[in-house]
């Protein structure tokens, strides 16, 4: 069911998800649906990756299309939820430019209103942070250092805001917050648009039509590529536990997929059977001068938190790009046809 008056939603009882129509977002609420739960929908559209179509007809999912501002500026609130999952934001190292000088504000703002609702109800959340606070390279753990790089391009404008969010959460337990942090690590799977930069639907889309696998920079950068099933499974399954662990930072990722860009995209080429020529890119012929790599030449989760709560990565890296070829092949193959009709 589709509603455009925030004043109208019933929350009682309900998992709100934020960003609910997003990559992450979806998986989240599908899997909150399939577990028998009642689920809100809040999402801008600005970074969905599906449509309400699926949700139109399930009287257990409600979708609110605007966005975590407008929803609590107009009378919305949280009022007897189960949990609110906070997923929604501007993502993505392509994704995030045209958002220059505004991302930062957009981020913080969205994370202050859930976060000041929570407390005023006493709901749980989730709110989702990212590996790109560390702000530098290595095997990176929960309780190390944060850094600032000193060139404050967009990418670290993104990571900035967010390791803001981290610190409003934190402090806003002393109000009473109940709340948990993620740090994804490199999620990707079925569903995630190539739209923002993300590398996996990138390669595989480049691979199935033939096109150049276009690797930037080096190439050597490593990358530790976590399914987004086992991301949602923490949350479904793991939640409760980490909110009463007393830990808050949680790192999910799956170093066992550690690979570096260039071999993915020769992994990607080899699993597609294509004839695509893997090739040195510019990225900023691309995606115009604001991009940027990130500071991680090399990005590892170290995973302790999480262990520790029972949750454990499982989908291996074959695995996790053959569901992303699969997913893509249809989608491509009748965009061909449509083009050749």
């Amino acid at each position: 069911m589709e509603l455009q008056d925030p004043r109208q939603v019933d929350t009682s009882g309900a998992v709100i998800v934020t960003g609910g129509l997003g990559f992450i977002g979806s998986f989240v609420a599908d899997a909150y649906l399939e577990a028998g739960k009642k689920v809100v929908i809040i999402d801008s559209m600005v970074s969905s990756v599906i449509p309400t179509a699926p949700y139109d007809d399930n009287p257990d999912c409600t979708v609110l299309k605007m966005s975590v501002q407008d929803y609590f500026e107009n009378g919305g609130d949280v009022a007897g939820a189960d949990r609110v999952v906070h997923a929604a934001s501007l993502v993505g190292p392509a994704g995030i430019l045209r958002f220059a000088g505004r991302l930062g504000h957009d981020i913080v703002r969205a994370c202050q209103l859930v976060v000041e609702q929570c407390i005023e109800h006493d709901v749980p959340m989730v709110d989702f942070s990212s590996a790109e606070v560390y702000g530098r390279s290595g095997e990176l753990g929960e309780t190390d250092t944060i850094e600032v790089p000193v060139d404050y391009s967009v990418r670290i404008e993104y990571a900035i805001a967010k390791c803001l969010t981290e610190a409003i959460v934190a402090n806003s337990k002393h109000r009473g917050l109940r709340a948990i942090v993620i740090r994804p690590f490199n999620v990707t799977g079925p569903r995630q648009s190539e739209m923002g930069g993300f590398v996996v639907p990138t390669f595989v889309q480049q691979a199935l039509v033939g096109d150049d696998i276009t690797v930037f920079a080096t190439g050597e950068q490593l990358r530790a590529f976590l399914s987004v099933s086992d991301l949602t499974r923490f949350i479904l399954e793991h939640m409760d536990d980490a909110l009463e662990s007393g830990e808050m930072i949680y790192n999910i990722g799956n170093p066992d997929n550690k690979i570096s860009v260039r071999g993915l995209a020769d992994l990607v080429k080899e699993m597609t059977n294509s004839d695509s020529d893997v090739v040195y890119a510019d990225a900023k012929k691309i995606h115009g001068d604001l991009y940027e790599e990130a500071e991680s030449f090399e990005k590892t989760p170290i995973l302790v938190n999480a262990p520790a709560v029972g949750w454990k990565p499982s989908v291996d890296l074959k695995d996790l790009i053959q569901e992303t070829i699969e997913y893509y092949r249809p989608i491509v193959e009748a965009r061909q046809a449509a083009a050749g009709a």
